[in-house]
């Protein structure tokens, strides 16, 4: 617990510099709030905005946790409203952690990511040392996973979904059916990939013909199905982008696309990663697919392979052709594959996920020769 914090307190300070470094002291940066997209104009006074950009989906999920039941009316400045909407565990946390205030909600929502960067070092040491016999410091691999690495930089959910596939590892091994029934539940309220879990649960369940079970842990999707009924009720429909293809042919489509990158300074590295990503990726598929063997019929056997199986689907290049598109959803399998690569002393194992996070961590090199720059 310790080592969790320790790793917390750090990921604030790191925050702590680039805010007052790069940013002027505006924790608001941190939401990556784009020029080109739509402010509520109750927030746009106290937000850091980049100019010439989009901005990224933690602004979509800060708006949610202003106005998480839509009384406000910020529905209309987030894309998608009927997607983002039910991911509503990170900004509704942050919603409840405020109190409702809305002057609070900026900063109970870095809170909730902190938490999440804490409960994911946490429960991944646990699994480390308690259940696979290794030393608790292996827990640390968590901040490297893309969704814990893209929370930090910019504050989207997949930290905290991460982290709750890393409280399922554990107690799926415990058996500790109290605590894995409410993983469960708020895994479905983070992100869609949540789901995956109650399905690898009931079907592990249902392997051993605890039919009772089985149906006792399919009912913890209930408390999502009915938030998406009142999402449903709020917003219009919402056409997703078709993000699937064949398995495997979005993978080597992206494999022979070649993205221009603007940045002088790092044109030639990011391209270099991009291939080195993918690599790592299709590695860690198959390295996945190696452990699911030795852990069959088990619970975290079967989530793990529907991940594989959204690895290999969830393709299109149009949508998720930068690391930072298809490694964030596929953050619980990078980091089952870590896990496990340190569990079975199969050190090599370790590279291809972080060859993924790799690609992510790049990012934070202009904000760390700024600050280094500033201080000299």
């Amino acid at each position: 617990m310790l080592l969790a914090l320790a790793a917390t307190v750090l990921v604030f300070l790191w925050q702590a510099l680039t805010v007052h470094f790069n940013y002027s002291g505006n924790w608001t940066a941190l939401f990556d709030t784009g020029d080109k997209g739509s402010i509520p104009a109750d927030l746009r006074a106290g937000t850091y905005v980049f100019q010439n950009s989009d901005g990224y989906d933690g602004q979509a999920y800060r708006y949610i946790a202003h106005d998480p039941f839509f009384q406000r009316g910020y529905a209309a400045n987030v894309d998608g409203p009927a997607l983002r909407y039910r991911r509503i565990l990170q900004p509704g946390l942050a919603f409840l952690l405020a109190g409702g205030q809305q002057r609070l909600i900026d900063g109970a929502y870095i809170a909730v990511v902190l938490f999440a960067i804490f409960f994911g070092v946490y429960w991944s040491s646990v699994y480390a040392a308690e259940l696979r016999g290794r030393h608790f410091a292996w827990g640390l691999l968590f901040l490297l996973s893309p969704g814990a690495i893209a929370s930090i930089d910019r504050e989207v959910i997949d930290g905290l979904m991460t982290a709750l596939f890393a409280g399922f590892l554990v107690y799926t091994k415990r058996q500790d059916t109290t605590k894995l029934y409410v993983i469960l539940t708020l895994a479905c309220l983070a992100r869609e990939t949540g789901f995956l879990l109650i399905v690898g649960v009931a079907a592990a369940e249902l392997l051993r013909r605890s039919y009772i079970k089985a149906l006792l842990f399919g009912a913890a999707a209930v408390p999502a199905l009915v938030w998406y009924a009142f999402v449903r009720l709020h917003t219009e429909t919402y056409e997703v982008p078709s993000i699937f293809a064949m398995p495997g042919v979005g993978l080597i489509q992206r494999l022979f696309t070649v993205r221009p990158v603007p940045d002088p300074v790092l044109h030639t590295v990011i391209q270099v990663l991009d291939v080195l990503s993918l690599l790592g990726l299709i590695a860690s598929l198959v390295l996945a697919v190696r452990w699911i063997w030795k852990l069959w019929p088990g619970p975290v056997a079967i989530t793990t392979a529907l991940f594989v199986m959204l690895g290999l689907i969830a393709g299109s290049p149009a949508h998720l052709f930068e690391a930072y598109g298809y490694a964030r959803p596929l953050s619980p399998l990078m980091l089952f594959v870590m896990l496990q690569a340190v569990a079975s002393g199969f050190w090599i194992g370790l590279a291809p996920p972080l060859l993924v996070s790799a690609n992510l961590a790049i990012f934070f090199v202009s904000p760390i020769l700024r600050i280094l720059k500033a201080l000299i």
